[in-house]
């Protein structure tokens, strides 16, 4: 008899049409994405003329090459504007890219809905040490926090899934919640207590504290971009061992899945994440939770596309949040940790009352 080949669940067959409507749909992701970038550059406390923006980046690659003061004179006060926008706006480009792929990657590897950076206590751990490095060790830079956050992410990560198995077995999705829970709670606990016990830590963790894309510079997102694009190729690549857990450990081994090797790949990718968007713009809840889960309900459980949509949905969600922080109350803005929230609470609701239930 001749052997014929079927398509995995790692690698299922799809319609026509659910072809036609995933291509239809990272389309408009694009475009909504295209659209939040000209906003966030347009947009403030100050509106700018389009024309201006247009001048600043045709001139930006010889601006990079100087420091940029002749543009700001040929074109005024405007182009300064846009000037100092354009780090923003990258800043919120690839922190949004990172907290809603690692929510995706997190969700996957978890099986459970709720995965999230913030809520399994990896951004916990990124903020209690950088704390510990501001208090004890005195570093400033962004390559020092970044390295921090890193380390505390993977710390936070070993303790949630080790402690998840203490009772033998593999990892539940309960208990992967419960362990996050417990984990974050002690890591907060530890952070309380050094910025308390420090006054100048305090004031400087105050500050950093409420997630903001606007204290990123361009030499910051040149050392964080190569990881943040590191840790989406990471997920990306695990993506199909992401299909077939889903579908449960023992089956997924019965379909050839290393199901250890595709852990610890989303694994790595997603504290290179949550640890980059932690050092760039601190602590932002929602993004990883929300831009996943939504796209799930609208495009089915694939994670290949779960994971590709959410990377360019979870920039444009977080330039527009940013923008309805600097437009509401000018010129005082609220950060985007705030906003992000307040964006984030009523859609994922109405997802729920919509699908009466959470499921993969």
């Amino acid at each position: 008899m001749s052997s014929t080949s079927t398509a995995s669940p790692a690698a299922p067959r799809i319609p026509g049409a659910a072809q036609r409507r995933r291509g239809l749909a990272l389309l408009a992701a694009l475009l909504l994405l295209a659209v939040s970038a000209a906003a966030s550059l347009f947009w403030g406390a100050r509106s700018v003329d389009p024309a201006t923006v247009v001048q600043v980046l045709a001139g930006l690659p010889a601006a990079l090459l100087d420091d940029g003061s002749q543009l700001t004179a040929g074109l005024g006060i405007d182009a300064a504007v846009v000037q100092s926008r354009i780090p923003r706006t990258l800043t919120a480009v690839l922190v949004g890219a990172a907290l809603a792929v690692a929510g995706a990657g997190m969700q996957g590897v978890s099986r459970n809905p709720l995965g999230d950076p913030g809520l399994l206590g990896l951004t916990a751990g990124a903020s209690c040490a950088v704390v510990l490095g501001l208090g004890w060790l005195g570093v400033a830079a962004t390559w020092q926090l970044t390295a921090l956050a890193l380390t505390g992410s993977a710390v936070a990560a070993v303790l949630v899934f080790g402690s998840s198995r203490l009772g033998g077995g593999a990892p539940t999705p309960a208990g992967l919640v419960l362990s996050g829970a417990a984990v974050s709670a002690g890591f907060t606990a530890l952070t309380t207590s050094v910025v308390l016990s420090q006054p100048a830590v305090l004031d400087r963790f105050r500050f950093w504290s409420i997630g903001s894309v606007a204290r990123a510079e361009s030499t910051d997102l040149t050392a964080v971009a190569p990881l943040v694009l590191l840790g989406v190729l990471l997920v990306l690549g695990g993506s199909s061992g992401l299909n077939a857990m889903a579908l449960g450990d023992e089956l997924a081994r019965g379909l050839g899945v290393d199901l250890g090797l595709q852990r610890v790949l989303v694994f790595v990718g997603v504290v290179l994440l949550s640890g980059s968007a932690t050092a760039l713009a601190g602590p932002i809840a929602f993004v990883g939770l929300l831009v996943p889960h939504a796209v799930r309900r609208l495009l089915g459980g694939d994670y290949r596309w779960i994971v590709l949509l959410s990377a360019v949905l979870g920039p444009a969600l977080l330039l527009l949040a940013d923008v309805l922080g600097r437009v509401l109350t000018p010129p005082q803005e609220i950060h985007v940790g705030i906003t992000t929230v307040v964006l984030g609470v009523p859609v994922l609701l109405a997802l729920l009352r919509r699908g009466r239930s959470v499921t993969l």
